[in-house]
């Protein structure tokens, strides 16, 4: 029996992911020797045929074939063969990136192997749905707001959440929490200054007083700094996004207006809570949050203030946001 294996799709982190777990389950089996080849031009007739051949030795064969969307049409029959080969000793795994390209053998070999797909993350919802779908292979759950908290903590790089979430779920019990995420990452990623500014804008200013005072009391004068930089932030941003074309995606926006490509699922969120406002009232408190940045950063309005004053400031702002 042999054991074959398809990998379609360019995401590297699902291709290791997948490379790993079969590994793994060779390894139960004892040694094993690995090869990879990387399909190239110089590859001709009959060296597949030599690499895929046992050992006088013997013994288990990983063969990994790199980019099989790029193989001649000459050599397909001969890799097809191997594939078929009953070979027990021989594991082997194809690396198909494009799955435009080369399409015959794409077809012959999702007849005969196990498929794998390793699909690229392209927007928001994908990055949230894996995320979620990471968390539910520790049989947990994760809110809305904690999946929001971890991307923009650790960034849309797939390797750096799965370890995150890895090592959460090690950590905790239950369902995921914002609170955990927060706890969790204390020292690592602080309390960020979105958790004051998100359920603000959601129309809780009860929490989003809460999240504040906690984060003066962790962070003292930074986070001052922190809540009033993610306030303008956030208005400038939606200042532009009022200005984006109707049917936009929120990657594309995110890159019309100068969003870093992991910050793109703040779009939607940001355009909804848009709508509530008056273009008067949007203009109002951005200019008025430029005065506050300049009091709370030591210029002569704000000269007379000492840190107490300073977030007492930042704490009103909230306040007359929440009651517009």
């Amino acid at each position: 029996m042999t054991h074959n294996y398809l990998i379609t799709g360019p995401e590297q982190f699902f291709v290791d992911r997948a490379m790993a777990e079969i590994k793994s389950n060779l390894s139960q089996l004892g040694p094993f020797d690995q090869t990879t080849i990387e399909v190239n031009d110089e590859l001709a007739r009959g060296d597949l045929t030599a690499i895929a051949s046992p050992t006088l030795l013997g013994g288990n064969r990983l063969l990994m074939i790199e980019g099989s969307e790029a193989l001649e049409e000459s050599l397909v029959d001969e890799i097809l063969a191997i594939a078929m080969s009953n070979d027990e000793e021989l594991w082997l795994v194809f690396r198909h990136r494009d799955g435009r390209k080369n399409r015959k053998l794409l077809t012959e070999l999702k007849e005969i192997c196990e498929q794998v797909e390793a699909n690229e993350i392209k927007d928001s919802r994908g990055y949230k749905a894996f995320v979620v779908d990471e968390v539910a292979r520790y049989k947990r759950k994760i809110s809305p707001d904690a999946v929001d908290a971890l991307r923009t903590s650790l960034g849309d790089d797939l390797g750096l959440l799965a370890g995150a979430i890895n090592q959460i779920t090690a950590s905790t019990t239950g369902n995921i929490s914002l609170e955990m995420v927060a706890q969790y990452f204390d020292g690592i990623a602080q309390l960020r200054a979105y958790h004051v500014t998100d359920p603000l804008w959601a129309g809780d200013l009860t929490q989003a007083l809460e999240k504040f005072r906690w984060l003066v009391l962790h962070d003292g004068a930074g986070a001052n700094i922190q809540v009033v930089a993610a306030l303008a932030s956030d208005l400038r941003t939606m200042v532009k996004i009022m200005g984006a074309q109707p049917g936009q995606r929120d990657n594309e926006i995110a890159a019309q207006i100068g969003m870093p490509g992991n910050m793109a699922w703040k779009v939607p969120k940001l355009r909804a809570i848009a709508r509530g406002w008056k273009p008067s009232a949007l203009a109002y408190f951005t200019n008025r949050l430029a005065e506050i940045d300049a009091q709370i950063k030591g210029s002569a309005a704000g000269a007379g203030l000492d840190e107490n004053a300073r977030t007492a400031v930042v704490e009103k702002f909230l306040i007359d946001i929440a009651r517009r």
